[in-house]
């Protein structure tokens, strides 16, 4: 387990790194697919909100997310990628599926670790 988790992290890193972005600001972007505020944001990537955003200033000053009013809460804004963060988004996600240290296993193989895993973890049917 922990080579394997030693070889998938080694695995985003690079596709990361080539894309030059932090691991923060690529998780933030995977996980902006759909608006969020600061607040849902930090809470999905686990930290506080000061931290995300100085995450997000970045973004917003490499025109990859704006901030937009909150369409029910006037008092919120949401983070929102732009034509450029969504295509970012896209080749991150594209990169991180490439050349994986799970490429050599079949679509069930990876399933059956997938529902392995999650069993392992309490969260298995």
């Amino acid at each position: 387990m922990t080579e394997l988790g030693r070889r998938l992290d080694a695995h985003q890193r690079s596709r990361i790194a080539e894309l030059d972005l932090t691991p923060t600001q690529a998780k933030a972007l995977e996980e902006l697919g759909e608006p969020k505020t600061a607040r849902e944001l930090a809470g999905v990537l686990c930290c506080e909100p000061p931290n995300v955003t100085y995450v997000i200033s970045k973004l917003e000053k490499q025109g990859m997310v704006v901030r937009r009013p909150h369409p029910l809460d006037g008092r919120a804004k949401q983070l929102v990628l732009t034509d450029a963060g969504r295509e970012l988004r896209l080749d991150l996600l594209r990169r991180m599926g490439t050349a994986s240290p799970l490429d050599h296993l079949s679509h069930e193989e990876r399933a059956a670790l997938r529902d392995d895993l999650l069993k392992a973890l309490g969260r298995g049917d």
